[in-house]
């Protein structure tokens, strides 16, 4: 459904669809079944790497780590670490039936170990297996936590504590028509049909402009002499926001700047990119 709609629906749509409708599917029960193996969580990641690149615009030529930088969404692997904590945090502060607490090993206090007084002893594990299942992990994920985050008083402070340090998708990124948006966005994270994009992932055997230059982002926007009339009229634009104008704040933006000023910028880019014809 996702690719289907990829060029009629919006990204911030698109991104609502997977996280309410197929990222839960992802992670039903991962408290229980978190110890499959790394081959079985991969096939995981390959889904919301696919749907983060429907949602993006991004292509198959993209890396994973600048398709993570742009979409923002924590890996699976670190969600699953969260849940189990939110679990564990909730069976030690008897939020959960008394079946689950009963497992818990009581903390011992002994006199003479001054170091880690609050840990939890960890369960003995003979093979691998259940060495990686929920409890075991769970209790030494928590040992691993510092003192004050163990002992937060309420299930929402524990939560926003690792809440409160995720980056979020600047609001001008979901700005201007989707078809162009994809383009700015391929721009942004080197996957689009810019001859010197292609020919780093071998798909062209020259990174060459035809005017003779390499055609990167840096020529597209600022040098090459086949844009020169779309490129004038981009810089006029811009001359009237008052900005320095760089790469990286015709990719990027600029988190100093409002979002107003912001989307204004990406809505001259992306005039810049229609009137040069160069994806068409």
């Amino acid at each position: 459904i996702m690719r289907q709609l990829k060029f009629r629906l919006d990204r911030k749509s698109l991104e609502i669809i997977y996280t309410s409708f197929i990222r839960p599917l992802l992670e039903y029960a991962d408290v229980i079944w978190g110890n499959a193996t790394k081959s079985e969580l991969d096939e995981l990641d390959k889904i919301q790497n696919e749907c983060a690149r429907i949602a993006s615009g991004a292509t198959r030529l993209v890396s994973i780590e600048k398709l993570s930088n742009e979409i923002n969404w924590e890996p699976l692997e670190e969600r699953r670490y969260i849940h189990r904590m939110v679990l564990f945090y909730k069976i030690q502060n008897g939020q959960t039936p008394d079946y689950l607490s009963s497992i818990i090993p009581q903390t011992t206090n002994n006199r003479y170990n001054l170091r880690n007084t609050d840990d939890i002893p960890g369960i003995y594990a003979r093979t691998t297996l259940y060495y990686n299942s929920f409890f075991p992990t769970a209790i030494r994920e928590w040992n691993n936590l510092p003192s004050e985050v163990r002992t937060l008083p309420s299930l929402p402070s524990f939560k926003h504590h690792f809440k409160k340090n995720k980056r979020k998708t600047p609001n001008y990124f979901y700005s201007g028509e989707r078809k162009l948006q994809i383009l700015h966005t391929r721009l942004r994270t080197k996957c689009s049909s810019l001859n010197y994009h292609l020919f780093l992932k071998n798909i062209k055997d020259s990174p060459l402009c035809l005017c003779g230059q390499v055609e990167n982002n840096f020529h597209y926007f600022f040098e090459c002499i086949h844009y020169t009339t779309a490129r004038q009229k981009l810089l006029r634009k811009l001359a009237n926001i008052d900005i320095d104008i760089e790469l990286n704040i015709l990719l990027n933006g600029n988190p100093v700047l409002s979002d107003q000023i912001n989307t204004m910028i990406f809505a001259h880019v992306h005039n810049y990119i229609y009137n040069t014809k160069r994806f068409t």
